[in-house]
């Protein structure tokens, strides 16, 4: 469920960095059967603080069941330009459900493809969550 709100750029922006911090440092761990797992879950956790961050920009919270698919529903609806489509993200969304849900071990080839998603896409999502930051910090 999505709720208004007022939105609180504070903690949007603590998402926002710890998101871009944590991605700079996964990207470039070592795709292995043993850091599959990790990878891909911390590649999809980003994107979802991202999500949620824009949603805070936004005046707009979800909560309750589903809030992951809600933070990574906001991304979707932005209309930017990455090097690979951002409905990928529903990729990495079922991947991800896939190994915290049914104990999946990814292949190397679905963690490159995962390392690739967030190499093409997370820098533009975030410069543009980033952009919607700086205007309601000069809103308000």
């Amino acid at each position: 469920m999505i709720k208004n709100k007022d939105p609180d750029k504070f903690k949007a922006k603590s998402l926002i960095i710890a998101a871009e911090l944590e991605m700079q440092f996964i990207i470039n761990l070592n795709p292995s059967k043993e850091s599959g797992q990790t990878i891909i879950g911390r590649l999809y956790e980003n994107f979802r603080r991202l999500g949620e961050a824009l949603m805070l920009i936004r005046g707009r919270e979800s909560v309750g069941q589903g809030q992951h698919n809600d933070n990574i529903n906001e991304l979707l609806l932005l209309t930017i330009k990455t090097e690979r489509p951002i409905k990928v993200l529903e990729s990495l969304k079922k991947t991800r459900m896939d190994i915290n849900y049914n104990g999946y071990i990814p292949t190397i080839d679905e963690i490159n493809d995962a390392i690739s998603i967030a190499k093409t896409c997370f820098n533009p999502i975030l410069e543009e969550i980033k952009k919607e930051l700086d205007k309601l910090w000069k809103e308000q």
